[in-house]
């Protein structure tokens, strides 16, 4: 593997990329003013040494005072042999996390549970390792404690920003599974097929369709297979606006693959809506790349397979009426065989800060299903004044949805068997099962 730069590169492969994004106007917000102060969730990275790393909200120069407070407090408790975690300063839950020489916290005034901060911020983590590996981390501070690691970082923010909304919105990061387009069984095997006939003799490690962060299809090893959470950071780097047109070539670090080192991703939307990325050892093979795309491009629009992909991404999420029932107003479900999820879009008459609050229950009732005792929970009915939510798990599945507050226990429980039924009925165009492999 390359153990090079984390640098963006250009199609050529040899100039960085500066153009990632632009920064938003809560990077200008002063700490100290109501604006910042009134965010609901914060996320800081910081070096060991106190030096500002990064803020979602704020710019981190203006924060270093603030960081400093951060970088003691931690200390000080790792002085005592007994390392902070987490603690509650009054509506706030302030959760601590290290690795190395990064130190990381998040603060939510919502209720957030210690364990599900600390788990977005090991992926936020994972995320800055993606460009530039721990081991090439390790070396910079050991070399300088003091390092200003912002220097390497530069036009990645957008990326990081990204991913931290998404843990917001998104249940798939919580989940641990990918997140898969809907559409015919047929097509989705004749696009296994030509990934796999196009791929050259040497060179590509991994060949993948991605429409809107869901997977179409995935050409991997028989013997390999990239997890989840590396995917992930993977196809939220593909959602950043730079690269949705061109050619693009990148040297990237899969955390849970291989931290110490780089992979090369080649990434090109060969559609409005459908990127084709290409994953290889050999940092030389661009060409290869470049090559292969067009025999995959060229034999989609034999029978206008790509199309009819295009087509299918741009209608985004099922709505929950799709599934054959009424009264849904959202629902998510994971096979936990394939570690595959689809969800369905809200219902029109919930309204936004309502999203939020259901992803977020969401979040929390799978938490305590996953609470790690012998006899873990198995349906939670969680009613409140806005909706009503069930959680439910069995060996094979996870399920989680939300209907009117108005509807019944046994009403809801028809519902949802209605809708297992459904999915049974389609599972072969909701989730990858039959993978071409080499």
């Amino acid at each position: 593997m390359d153990n090079g730069t984390g640098c963006t590169s250009s199609a050529s492969g040899t100039e960085p990329r500066t153009d990632i994004g632009e920064l938003g106007a809560e990077k200008l917000e002063d700490f100290c003013s109501p604006e910042w102060r009134q965010r609901s969730r914060h996320f800081l990275v910081l070096s060991s040494a106190g030096k500002p790393i990064y803020s979602r909200f704020g710019n981190e120069a203006q924060l270093s005072t603030l960081m400093s407070a951060v970088q003691a407090i931690i200390s000080t408790f790792a002085d005592m042999s007994d390392p902070v975690r987490s603690m509650a300063v009054g509506a706030h839950t302030i959760v601590f996390y290290t690795n190395g020489p990064l130190y990381l916290l998040a603060a939510s005034d919502r209720g957030d549970p210690p364990e599900l901060l600390r788990n977005e911020l090991q992926l936020l983590h994972s995320q800055i390792v993606s460009i530039l590996t721990s081991a090439q981390l390790t070396k910079i501070f050991e070399q300088r404690s003091n390092f200003d690691l912002r220097q390497l970082l530069g036009g990645t923010e957008v990326i990081i920003d990204h991913l931290v909304d998404k843990l917001d919105t998104d249940l798939s990061f919580a989940l641990g599974s990918l997140d898969t387009l809907w559409i015919r069984y047929k097509l989705r095997e004749r696009v296994g097929k030509v990934l796999l006939s196009a791929r050259p003799t040497k060179g590509l490690l991994y060949a993948m369709l991605v429409a809107d962060m869901k997977l179409v299809t995935l050409l991997r090893p028989r013997k390999h297979s990239l997890h989840p959470s590396d995917l992930h950071l993977l196809f939220n780097m593909a959602t950043s606006r730079s690269f949705l047109t061109g050619e693009h070539w990148m040297p990237m670090c899969f955390p849970r693959f291989n931290d110490q080192g780089f992979l090369h991703a080649y990434l090109n939307y060969i559609s409005p809506n459908v990127a084709l990325i290409l994953v290889s050892a050999d940092r030389d093979s661009f060409a290869a790349m470049t090559q292969c795309r067009e025999r995959i491009c060229e034999d989609l629009a034999v029978d206008d397979s790509l199309q009819r992909l295009d087509d299918a991404a741009s209608q985004r999420a099922l709505h929950p009426s799709e599934l054959g029932v009424s009264g849904l107003l959202q629902l998510y479900y994971r096979n936990k065989t394939l570690v595959q999820h689809f969800g369905t879009r809200f219902d029109v008459s919930v309204a936004e800060d309502q999203k939020g609050r259901i992803i977020n229950t969401y979040k929390r009732l799978r938490l305590y299903m996953a609470g790690g005792s012998s006899n873990p929970l198995r349906i939670i009915y969680y009613k409140r004044e806005e909706d009503t939510v069930l959680a439910w798990q069995s060996s094979s599945f996870e399920l989680y949805a939300t209907v009117a507050p108005a509807m019944e226990v046994k009403a809801m429980i028809r519902l949802v068997n209605s809708v297992l039924e459904w999915i049974k009925n389609e599972e072969d165009h909701l989730f990858v099962i039959n993978a071409p492999s080499y």
